[in-house]
């Protein structure tokens, strides 16, 4: 293209060695999704990504620098749990961390509407209130003591999940495993 700096990624290499050398052959496989970087001076001046059949195209600016493929691009897979990959580490995670705390938060909510006076419930009861306006107007507010202190707790504690992520996401995954902290 004019004005651009283009390319293309591929697999230079043919069963039994009838391809020829810089050139792509007929069942040679293009490299898609690989991430390519213009370098000038140590600065990264353009990065693009290939496409399906393995093309790339960089803007002008790019002139003069040097291509490389990063080295993360050939990063070794994880081999472990292949249903874990990019779009189901978060859930995995935030799976874990209410596996761990659920039962911390359930026992101070139980203590909490075990301290709940039921001569209110009941009076709201005998006005007419519905278990919803029950639950809204005097459960949630006499448990909001309560609440604060668990949402707290389990906010400082999502500060401090990397265990988790360390743990849980393996190492391609790992940049995709978003948490608060």
């Amino acid at each position: 293209e004019p004005g651009k700096i283009t390319g293309t990624v591929w697999f230079d290499f043919t069963r039994g060695g009838l391809g020829k050398e810089g050139a792509i052959d007929k069942g040679e496989k293009a490299m898609a999704g690989l991430k390519i970087e213009a370098v000038k001076d140590g600065k990264v001046l353009a990065r693009t990504t290939t496409a399906a059949d393995g093309r790339y195209t960089l803007p002008a600016r790019a002139e003069g620098a040097q291509l490389r493929l990063p080295a993360w691009n050939f990063a070794q897979p994880y081999n472990g749990v292949d249903w874990l990959g990019p779009s189901l580490v978060t859930p995995a995670i935030i799976g874990a961390y209410v596996w761990i705390w659920a039962g911390f938060a359930m026992v101070l909510i139980a203590a909490g509407l075990a301290g709940v006076p039921r001569e209110l419930m009941e009076a709201a009861r005998m006005d007419g209130a519905t278990e919803w306006q029950v639950f809204r107007r005097i459960t949630v507010p006499m448990l909001a003591p309560v609440l604060s202190v668990v949402v707290v707790t389990l906010m400082i504690n999502v500060m401090k999940i990397f265990d988790l992520v360390y743990i849980i996401a393996p190492g391609p995954s790992q940049d995709d495993a978003n948490v608060l902290a």
